[in-house]
């Protein structure tokens, strides 16, 4: 049947605590959630990566938090929680102008190593993450060996040549890499 409707927070609240929605849940393989230029509570970004977190048949997620009230630490509450993902084949995650920076471009990078994604989507724009947080990045993007299709968004991150060769490395080290888009201007 049909899910009831609730807002943001008491939704992702209430996925994380309803045993019989819980296991619903836990039968999904994809899923997508929009909350773009929202504002969200402080507990919202907790409760969204909390739910998030126990999706374990996950295979396709796309989040899109960019310019949203999601902050530094909801961002990283967020990555935690897709870095748990393990059976995540595609990762499409819009984090523009949620204020990662450097050390959140690290933990970005600490937590999608450990997945074996084929598709990812990654818009980091105007995060300032720099030439220290796409070095972090870059090194983990050439290790996601099964990665065929690759798009990033670095626009607006303060990037300069250093930061750019290290991504272009990266990318030569991706065997099965067949389709690339990036984005990068400051």
């Amino acid at each position: 049947g049909a899910l009831p409707f609730y807002d943001a927070v008491t939704a992702f609240r209430v996925a994380a605590t309803d045993r019989q929605l819980r296991n619903t849940l836990k039968q999904l393989t994809g899923f997508s959630v929009g909350l773009r230029r929202k504002r969200l509570r402080s507990g919202t970004a907790f409760a969204l990566a909390q739910s998030i977190g126990t999706l374990d048949s996950l295979k396709r997620l796309e989040a899109d938090v960019s310019f949203s009230t999601i902050g530094e630490e909801g961002a990283r509450w967020l990555v935690q929680a897709v870095g748990s993902l393990r059976h995540l084949q595609c990762l499409e995650l819009s984090l523009g102008g949620s204020g990662l920076g450097a050390a959140g471009s690290r933990k970005l990078a600490q937590e999608l190593c450990s997945l074996r994604l084929q598709r990812l989507k990654l818009d980091l724009s105007f995060n300032d993450i720099g030439d220290t947080g796409l070095r972090e990045l870059s090194q983990t993007l050439g290790s996601l060996s099964e990665v065929s299709s690759l798009v990033l968004d670095l626009n607006r991150n303060r990037v300069a040549d250093m930061g750019i060769g290290w991504l272009a490395q990266a990318i030569t080290a991706l065997p099965m890499l067949r389709d690339l888009e990036i984005f990068l201007f400051d």
